[in-house]
């Protein structure tokens, strides 16, 4: 059977997409179908396995960088997004813009984050069907536009755009965050924004998988 991919109708203007998927090489079931029928216009993907998170994620960047592609659509193994996930993340021309997935823990919230007094705090409640702006979201489902790969200086004096931070001791506890927050963080120092479609609603698959509705044991349903 064809993936998605392979019979969607390509339109000249489409802007090209570089789908990088960080895998541990063994995935679900359910997360390959859902991988199957995913819309990837005017693109092609990539799977990167083998390397500490924050290394996969900025030889995705590298990557697209290379091949002068538009944007970066960034999957992780366990994430089961709707077909048409980057075709509606696309529309929004957005720099930076995210899906929703929940966590696979407690609490069982999205993953997702907004700065308070507190520090930062889990988005609990949000509007549907909208586009919102939060502090910081996971990389599973996200889009960045070439411009901010571009734009933005690297954390050192690598080109790295993500860097893991949670086992640095030298750092105030609120720094020592995951690649993807560090990216957030670095980002908006730099004045972009960061926008999640909440009508993008995703599985975060595992031994059990959690979305919207909850926290259930895995079953095959797309």
């Amino acid at each position: 059977m064809a993936g998605s991919w392979e019979i969607l109708n390509i339109e000249n203007n489409n802007p090209r997409v570089l789908v990088a998927t960080l895998t541990r090489e063994l995935v679900t079931t359910a997360w390959a179908m859902h991988f199957r029928q995913l819309m990837i216009p005017n693109g092609t993907y990539t799977m990167l396995s083998g390397m500490p998170f924050d290394h996969a994620r900025n030889t995705a960047c590298l990557k697209l960088l290379e091949m002068k592609w538009e944007y970066l659509f960034f999957l992780d193994d366990d994430v089961g997004c709707p077909p048409d996930t980057i075709i509606r993340l696309l529309k929004h021309k957005l720099p930076i813009v995210s899906g929703v997935y929940y966590r696979r823990n407690l609490p069982l919230t999205p993953v997702m984050l907004r700065n308070t007094p507190n520090g930062p705090a889990w988005v609990t409640e949000y509007p549907s069907n909208s586009l919102i702006e939060v502090d910081f979201v996971g990389a599973g489902c996200l889009l960045i536009q070439r411009q901010v790969l571009e734009s933005l200086p690297p954390l050192s004096n690598r080109c790295n755009w993500f860097q893991w931070q949670c086992d640095r001791t030298d750092l105030p506890q609120l720094e020592r965050t995951s690649e993807d927050f560090t990216f957030m963080t670095h980002a908006q120092k730099h004045g972009y924004k960061i926008m999640v479609d909440t009508s993008i609603q995703c599985l975060h698959i595992g031994l059990t998988s959690s979305s919207v509705e909850g926290l259930r044991p895995l079953e095959l349903k797309v």
